[in-house]
């Protein structure tokens, strides 16, 4: 078979070369001869990376950096420190379930049993002389535990096994949690069971898409397959950058949910041509010359505007960056080189155990594209008032955005099933919300400097009306560092928390340390995420700007139009934007609380500017898919309505299973254990449902037939400059 099918595209070949055609035309021409030479260079991909990746493991870490910050500052003087330096830490929360104080030999024995464990440094004891860390009424007290690990793990198991067997020896009246504990381990098991579940949903709706096993399951292997090598690659890329905790949950979310779109956009024109009556190495030059290019567009598009993060210069979102770009690109590869090579092996067989679908009796024509049509139909008869209709729903959604309201959510906004709840509430009920957030000023005393000064700096602080205690001054490096540990009244996430913060630092601090030569930084994580927070918000703006200016530029090449880039920018802002508006909903206001656990907070200051980094890539999708088939029409018949009715009834089923699958997808990642990813989740979810039915099903089309022939025109001059491009 494969000589009689090397017979026949031969000519084909000579004449694609002879041509010139597009490179996705060649690309295609040499994996229709060499498909099976394709599929084992995935295979060797796979199985290459997944022994390497299982020598070297990963180097995940969850440190926020960022340089010349004072919050920074404070960590690298603090991390100078032998004493003082650690990889990583948590907290342990004792609090006594009866009436009685804590018993001190039940903590000292855990303590002395945490200590074994291979990855822990040190434990401090709450029970030494002038202790800060046991509750007056001595129900309550916590430990620091360093680790000679930077991230956590499944190693939070051990340490609980630990405290499970303490308790069970000892019979103890005491309650033990883990303070940030949750956060750094739970995510890849909920991970895995959420990616199960996308896989399921997704494959039922292929099912009901396709109706054909084989037509379904294709878009599942390519998916399945980038995914497992995206993750093997962000692995070993872990060494080299640095990549955050939840980076590949995140790069896992999107590369599931764009992979199966691609691969779906690709085998629905591949049959599409082959029900045509066309070949099967013609129908696969189709589909590469039509949706693949679509795909590689799309995939670049999401690319550039993820690694746009770098532009930022935080070094926490390089990884995230680098490792959702490795994902798209390696799914984008995917779609254009091993998902023709399956094609060419099953050929006609995709439509094997294919399921009856029912329409009515009589009928010549697709029914599903029937409906499309007759919606095209009703859009263009009443076009102003679709897009006016659609319009006020996108602002309405738009207005919480404006009250989103940036910080970092503590372990206050865990589940309250979670140890990390447990352990923040305990905290606050025995010390105070402050005490799970203590912020840590580091003080330089230079040679001749009096440091009688800090104590004075330590008074002043303690009469604070928000702080709500102060430990003494310790001293270092031969009285050279200085550290004051300041525990204030208000939660870390607390507004109350950031104005305290900047008080110190422009007000206190600067009045009592005078004309002195000593420097204070204030650092401590709820100033860390404060400093993040400020520069991002001056950044976002910029960013966002570049981003949008990119993208109009790349559209205005690909479909050389003003129009049609132009609407594309503003449509997918408005898409943002409001699914912006629903995660402060859900998030910020609590109103998802009943549903997924998470007390209202405010949204962590890194997610607006990444998740628009990524939805505004992810947006674009559907647009071009959308937009090119428009394109071939009015090129084929210079008729624009024809044109906007032929695309939308032709991609409208495709872009809305598409769509469905994505959502799918993104949804099962909201009912996760990270709060983080859980806004990603419900972020993206409804960017995608907004984007594939107000959006490219009512707008596009709408404004469209408003603008008629205007939607294709393009100044000579503009034509002029831009290079012509033909992937």
């Amino acid at each position: 078979m494969t000589d009689r099918l090397h017979k026949s595209i031969k000519p084909r070949l000579q004449e694609v070369f002879m041509k010139g055609e597009g490179k996705l035309q060649k690309l295609a021409g040499l994996i229709l001869t060499r498909s099976k030479y394709v599929i084992s260079l995935w295979l060797l991909l796979l199985l290459a990376t997944s022994l390497i990746s299982s020598r070297v493991g990963s180097s995940l870490t969850d440190s926020l950096v960022l340089p010349k910050s004072e919050s920074q500052t404070a960590a690298d003087l603090l991390d100078s420190q032998p004493s003082l330096h650690s990889k990583g830490s948590l907290v342990v929360v004792f609090s006594s379930t009866s009436d009685n104080p804590l018993k001190a030999v039940d903590i000292k024995l855990l303590i002395s049993a945490i200590t074994r464990l291979p990855f822990v440094e040190s434990m401090t004891s709450p029970f030494t002389q002038d202790s800060t860390s046991i509750s007056r009424d001595r129900k309550f007290a916590f430990s620091t535990v360093k680790l000679n690990v930077s991230n956590l793990g499944n190693r939070e198991e051990r340490i609980k096994k630990v405290i499970e067997k303490s308790q069970q020896k000892k019979r103890s009246s005491m309650q033990v949690e883990l303070l940030m504990g949750d956060d750094q381990s739970s995510g890849s098991t909920s991970s895995h069971t959420s990616e199960l579940i996308a896989l399921l949903a997704s494959l039922i709706i292929l099912l009901l898409t396709f109706r054909s096993l084989p037509a379904a399951m294709m878009p599942i292997i390519i998916a399945v397959t980038a995914l497992l090598i995206a993750s093997n690659l962000i692995g070993m890329v872990s060494h080299i950058f640095s990549i955050a905790s939840f980076a590949p949950i995140l790069s896992t979310l999107i590369g599931l949910g764009v992979g199966i779109d691609y691969a779906l956009f690709i085998v629905s024109r591949f049959r599409q041509s082959l029900h045509q009556s066309h070949t099967v190495e013609e129908s696969i030059l189709t589909a590469l010359k039509t949706s693949g290019r679509a795909v590689v567009f799309a995939g670049l598009i999401v690319c550039i505007s993820i690694l746009g993060l770098f532009s930022v210069g935080i070094e926490f979102l390089y990884g995230v960056a680098i490792a959702t770009s490795i994902s798209v690109l390696v799914t984008m590869c995917a779609s254009v080189t091993l998902l023709p090579a399956l094609l060419v092996l099953i050929g006609p067989r995709i439509d094997l155990f294919s399921i009856p679908r029912f329409s009515r009796q009589g009928s010549k024509r697709q029914p599903e594209v029937s409906r499309w049509q007759s919606w095209a139909l009703l859009i263009q008869r009443h076009p102003v008032k679709w897009a006016l209709a659609s319009a006020i729903i996108l602002i309405f959604l738009f207005i919480p955005a404006s009250h989103m309201r940036l910080g970092t959510a503590d372990a206050g906004n865990n589940p309250a099933d979670s140890t990390s709840r447990k352990a923040y509430d305990l905290m606050a009920q025995g010390f105070g919300p402050g005490f799970a957030g203590p912020l840590t000023l580091v003080a330089t005393i230079p040679d001749g400097a009096d440091p009688r000064v800090l104590d004075q700096l330590s008074i002043d602080l303690s009469q604070d009306l928000d702080v709500a205690q102060v430990l003494p001054v310790e001293f270092f490096s031969d009285s050279r560092l200085a550290v004051i540990t300041v525990y204030p009244k208000s939660a870390p996430q607390d507004p109350a928390t950031d104005a305290l913060i900047s008080r110190l630092r422009a007000h206190v601090i600067p009045t009592t340390v005078g004309s002195s030569d000593i420097q204070v930084y204030v650092g401590g994580v709820a100033a860390s995420f404060f400093d993040i927070g400020v520069v991002l918000t001056d950044k976002l703006p910029a960013f966002v700007l570049s981003v949008l200016l990119l993208s109009f530029l790349l559209l205005m090449i690909v479909f050389r139009s003003l129009l049609i880039p132009l609407k594309a920018v503003i449509m997918n802002v408005l898409a943002i934007g409001a699914a912006f508006g629903v995660v402060v909903v859900t998030f910020q206001w609590g109103w998802g609380q009943g549903l997924l656990g998470n007390k209202g907070g405010p949204i962590e200051s890194y997610l607006p500017l990444t998740l628009f980094a990524i939805l505004f890539g992810l947006s674009m999708d559907y647009e071009i898919f959308l937009v090119t088939r428009i394109q071939e029409e009015w090129q084929r018949t210079g008729d624009n309505s024809h044109a906007v009715r032929k695309g939308l009834s032709e991609t409208g089923g495709v872009i809305t299973s598409a769509a469905a699958i994505m959502f799918s997808v993104f949804l099962t990642f909201a009912f996760g254990q990270e709060r983080v990813i859980k806004e990603f989740g419900i972020g993206l979810a409804t960017a995608v449902a907004i984007d594939a039915t107000l959006i490219r099903m009512i707008l596009v089309p709408a404004l469209m037939q408003i603008w008629g022939k205007a939607n294709w025109w393009l100044p000579k001059g503009v034509a002029r400059l831009l290079p012509k491009v033909k992937i």
